[in-house]
């Protein structure tokens, strides 16, 4: 995995921005695996809901949504508590149902990266519960924002997971 510098990954806007609370905290004096992942997740579905065309009625207007398949994290750093946080999402690919993206979760009080949170997420109809294809507004918006996020540093990914295609 290529690790990114700080000045790379402050190339992509920020998606959620927090001053790490007591509560994040373990009993390592560290922000714990679960907020991670919360930090993740949250500044996905906000990218989703602001530019992507999942907005707030999203599930109530259209009965459709999107579950996660596939996590992966990776620590580069510590994050305390009183920390400056940021997340960047890095859309990385996509089919017809799945979203391939990376969640850079930056420790801003000291300018580096802290976690990467690499991830797939599957576009679901709630009421059949199978997945679905994306609409073509939605997916027009994806691949606007897959360009966008095409940068001239590689995304850091595992190589473990992504976007199947049959």
């Amino acid at each position: 995995m290529n690790v990114p510098t700080y000045e790379q990954v402050d190339e992509l806007p920020r998606h959620l921005e927090r001053v790490v609370p007591p509560e994040f905290i373990d009993e390592n004096g560290h922000v714990n695996i679960g907020r991670y992942l919360e930090l993740g997740g949250t500044a996905l579905w906000l990218r989703c809901q602001r530019e992507l065309g999942m907005p707030d009625d999203y599930i109530a207007q259209r009965g459709l949504s999107t579950f996660t398949a596939e996590h992966h994290l990776t620590y580069h750093s510590e994050v305390l508590e009183g920390h400056d946080v940021s997340v960047r999402v890095r859309l990385v690919g996509r089919s017809g149902k799945v979203l391939h993206a990376v969640c850079l979760i930056v420790d801003e009080t000291h300018r580096r990266l802290a976690c990467t949170m690499e991830t797939t997420i599957v576009h679901m109809d709630l009421t059949s519960r199978r997945p679905v294809d994306f609409p073509d507004e939605v997916a027009a918006l994806i691949d606007a924002g897959l360009e966008a996020d095409d940068l001239s540093w590689p995304a850091p990914v595992c190589g473990a997971m992504g976007v199947r295609r049959r």
